[in-house]
């Protein structure tokens, strides 16, 4: 599963953020004061997780968000880097194996 950016329209970014404000204050203020504490723990965990959100200040749970997206991004290129390269090695061998590669009998007699 890919990691996708969302992408609005602009005129379509004043009611999403309207809309997700509003759905948030309605679901923290149904949250129990234990539900939001172990929410702020989550929070606290991911800062800890992410290299990239700074440890010496205090940031916003939107910007603690915006940094683990960031890095979800980031690990999934760097898997998609290893996966390229790891084909691409593995054809590299196959080629080789496939190959006839032939030493002179002096040169062959080095090997055993």
């Amino acid at each position: 599963m890919k990691a996708i950016s969302p992408v609005r329209a602009v005129r379509g970014c004043y009611e999403a953020v309207c809309c997700v404000s509003e759905q948030s204050l309605s679901i923290s203020r149904s949250r129990s004061p234990a539900e939001l504490s172990d929410m702020n723990d989550c929070y606290s965990r991911l800062k800890e997780l992410v290299p990239s959100i700074p440890q010496d200040r205090s940031v916003s749970q939107v910007e603690i968000l915006q940094h683990v997206i960031d890095y979800i991004f980031d690990l999934q290129i760097a898997l998609e880097d290893e996966a390229d390269r790891v084909q691409n090695s593995a054809d590299v061998l196959r080629a080789l194996q496939s190959s006839e590669i032939s030493f002179p009998k002096e040169d062959a007699a080095l090997c055993h």
